[in-house]
């Protein structure tokens, strides 16, 4: 049986830089057996405020935390 997907967006949270802003991803959801349930692809940081500085973040999302970086605007890190 093939696994089920979908594209999903999942409230979020962003924190470092003297900052902790909510948000959401966008992500891939996979359905998987076994106790994690569910996987995340090509997750991307969307409804960030704008004006949020560059440097070192941890988003935190699905009860998952990943470490990020905002260079020039744009979120790296994501996997």
């Amino acid at each position: 049986m093939a696994p089920k997907i979908e594209s999903v967006l999942l409230p979020a949270r962003l924190t470092g830089m003297n900052q902790c802003v909510i948000c959401a991803v966008s992500a891939i959801k996979v359905a998987v057996a076994g106790p994690d349930k569910a996987k995340y692809s090509r997750p991307r940081i969307v409804g960030a405020p704008l004006d949020l500085p560059d440097g070192p973040y941890e988003v935190t999302f699905a009860g998952r935390a990943q470490a990020v970086q905002r260079r020039k605007g744009t979120w790296i890190g994501l996997e």
